[in-house]
């Protein structure tokens, strides 16, 4: 990974019905080679210019290109299925903020989710969430009133803000609705003046949807002052232009006093890098322009074209005039020649609608594409393609096309240099094999870059000037390329998450605290067998809050709810920079808010089992099973341990390294006794016997390498039995 770029995690759960389709699938991708291949030396050893192909090759050809078709259909609609997930995700990671922001601005508000198991491609359901946040955020500071502005409203103190999804036809639909006081467009329409952006003779002119579209404006405001929840006049257009950026609109319907919901309707996109396209030649360009955005093909003849002050030309269709512009010379290329008869491509975005002239109108193709680099950017284009007849050809972007003709867009004042003209002539003339990678769209919030804090050193880790403790344990370096723990540990932390959410609501449920306690004991032990130690250690204690919660000697209040949304947050700052090669941290004030609540510790009264003095107590089926291990080839082993935890209780750590050899191997017997040990009594000395098929030399080394390395012991002895 070059210079200081955050390493990402981007991966996803798939089925195992749909890796079996897929199996079958490539076994039907082989079948079909086999059978090309075949084909091809049949035709080989029989090939006569002066004979036509025997009708045999020929019924093989044919079968061979159904298959593949078909084959290839089943594929794509397979990677479909397979990138579909849940709008369950997204919207449960919205749940935290919510309560977070109606703390913070003393509102009561419930959040209700519906439609959480609407499918949506992975990409949509990633880009979605910035949208979604900048809406909630202003729907909170913005729409939902106080509690008691509501009461006089003759409403309840509690708001209500609902996330909804489904989808209709090839639509995904995504509302945001609150029941706050609306908009008022009378409002927005006095800031848009005040500002600047209208007049007050263009204002009278506006209907009711116009007036709404102005809170689209970048830097409309109708607050005078900002907010810690949504700024000011930041977002909207933002909001806006994310939506549009995945092919989408934004619709408004408002209500004073009753409230305000926003639909963002997106297209279900297919696999991000498959097409359905119509190909057609301008010159010698080739170009692949998305059926989805194809409205109509015609031929013209010249005479029919409509030329506007010896300039602009357009065309009937139905009706309608549609603006026509020639295909390269929108794209800074040479025009095409003037013809008699002229063929038309008319296309639309969500932009609007224009009519393409080109030379010629080839096939409809299923096509694979790679986006341009961001050095080959150019307005219009979006990436290339191999067509049929390995020609390369590019892949138009019909609303980036539809803005270029208008002189709009983001990329009009290009200071790269690059033009349209420089990628086709590339492409043209076959010299372009490959336009760029493609770049990740879907990267986590990436840590602040920036320069260390000052550091001085205290204990248990280093406490910095910004009154964090950096942990000191080295072992981030290793971790952050063990993938597989990060995205369990993250599983792990958004499902405790959404548990302790549930219990805010029902503080007295006993079944939910053992449930979220499990959780975190889970989370610990993940980070004490990894070597995270003190992150480890600091999750124990708020595990100890929970233990004190579901034995009834402390009531979960809300301050109790917040130390364990904060853990929460704390692992997951953790993983960013482990993910990123930096050392975790610990927020001093939440260490101190744990502190208030931790019980004093006692000194454990009652008879601690000396593994000296105790040899193992087999049952009759453990004596057999021992006998039966020792036939069947495998070493019997006992292993004395003497282990001494710096964070955790010693029956803690005995039964962590007790499943920790139930991983290498069998385990028989231990001293003290598992009841014992949960029942703490133990000191820091355990005996276990146990069968393996590792040799003396590999379980000394497992036990350097795991039990010595993560679980503080400090002296061990392997035993051999007969």
């Amino acid at each position: 990974m070059a210079g200081n770029e955050p390493r990402t995690i981007d991966r996803m759960m798939v089925k195992i019905e749909h890796l079996d389709r897929l199996l079958g699938l490539v076994g039907e991708v082989i079948i079909t080679s086999n059978s090309i291949a075949t084909t091809n030396r049949r035709i080989q050893e029989n090939y006569d210019r002066r004979l036509p192909i025997d009708k045999l090759s020929m019924d093989m050809i044919k079968i061979a290109e159904e298959s593949s078709n078909r084959i290839s259909s089943d594929m794509h609609s397979l990677v479909m299925d397979i990138r579909m997930v849940e709008m369950r995700g997204t919207f449960q990671r919205f749940r935290r903020p919510v309560r977070d922001m109606a703390k913070e601005a003393e509102k009561q508000v419930e959040l209700e989710l519906v439609g959480e198991d609407t499918l949506v491609d992975k990409t949509i359901s990633e880009k979605l969430y910035d949208p979604l946040n900048h809406q909630i955020r202003n729907a909170m500071d913005h729409g939902i009133e106080d509690p008691l502005e509501r009461q006089r409203a003759g409403k309840s103190p509690v708001a209500t803000l609902r996330l909804k999804a489904y989808q209709r036809e090839n639509n995904i639909f995504v509302e945001i609705k609150d029941d706050g006081r609306g908009i008022n467009t009378d409002s927005v329409v006095s800031a848009a003046i005040e500002r600047g952006i209208i007049t007050q003779a263009e204002a009278d002119g506006l209907s009711e949807d116009e007036k709404l579209k102005l809170i689209f404006h970048p830097g409309l405001s109708t607050k005078s002052t900002a907010s810690k929840i949504s700024g000011r006049g930041v977002g909207m257009d933002v909001v806006k232009m994310n939506i549009e950026e995945l092919g989408g609109e934004v619709n408004i319907e408002t209500e004073l006093g009753k409230g305000t919901t926003f639909t963002f309707i997106i297209p279900q996109v297919t696999a991000v890098n498959i097409l359905d396209c119509l190909t057609v030649r301008a010159g010698s360009n080739l170009f692949a322009i998305p059926i989805l955005n194809v409205v109509s093909t015609v031929r013209i003849a010249s005479d029919q074209v409509h030329v506007a002050f010896g300039q602009g030309k357009s065309i009937t269709y139905l009706g309608s005039i549609i603006t026509l512009f020639d295909l390269n010379e929108l794209l800074d290329d040479s025009p095409l020649e003037e013809r008699d008869t002229l063929t038309v491509v008319i296309v639309e975005s969500k932009t609007g609608r224009i009519a393409l002239s080109v030379s010629e109108l080839l096939t409809p193709e299923k096509l694979v594409y790679t986006p341009l680099a961001a050095m080959f950017e150019v307005q219009g284009i979006s990436g290339v393609t191999m067509m049929s007849g390995n020609k390369m050809g590019l892949i138009v972007d019909v609303m980036e096309l539809v803005n270029r003709s208008r002189g709009t867009g983001r990329h009009m004042d290009d200071s790269s240099g690059t033009s349209a003209s420089s990628v086709i002539a590339g492409v043209a003339g076959d010299e372009t094999t490959r336009a760029g990678e493609k770049t990740s769209d879907g990267d986590l919030a990436s840590v602040e870059a920036g320069a260390e804090p000052e550091e001085g050193v205290g204990a248990g880790g280093r406490f910095s000037s910004d009154g964090s403790v950096t942990l000191s344990s080295d072992i981030g370096a290793e971790i952050s390329h063990r993938d597989e723990f990060l995205v369990e540990l993250e599983d792990m932390v958004n499902s405790a998450g959404e548990k302790i959410l549930n219990l805010e609501q029902v503080p007295d449920d006993i079944d939910l605290i053992n449930t979220i306690f499990r959780d975190f004991h889970s989370i610990k032990g993940n980070l004490m067998m990894v070597g995270l130690t003190e992150l480890g250690a600091f999750i124990h204690e708020v595990e100890a809050i929970l233990d004190r919660g579901r034995s009834g000697s402390l009531e979960i209040n809300s301050e109790i709810i917040d130390i364990l949304l904060d853990s929460t947050d704390v692992i997951k700052a953790a993983q960013r920079d482990l993910a990123n090669g930096k050392a975790p941290r610990i927020d001093a004030e939440q260490l101190k808010n744990i502190e208030k609540y931790q019980k004093p510790k006692e000194e454990k009264k009652g008879a601690v089992v000396d593994i000296h003095q105790r040899t193992f107590h087999l049952s009759s089926l453990e004596q057999f099973n021992l006998l039966a291990h020792r036939h069947s080839g495998y070493n019997v082993y006992q292993v004395f341990l003497t282990f001494e935890p710096k964070y955790q209780h010693p029956f803690l750590v005995a039964l962590l390294i007790l499943k920790r050899i139930s991983q290498i191997g069998y385990i028989f017997g231990a001293v003290p006794m598992v009841e014992e040990i949960e029942n703490q009594d133990i000191d820091n000395q355990l005996k276990i016997m146990f069968s393996s098929n590792l040799d003396v030399d590999k379980l000394n080394g497992y036990i350097e390498d795991v039990l010595v390395k993560y679980y503080d012991v400090t002296e061990f002895e392997v035993l051999k039995t007969v």
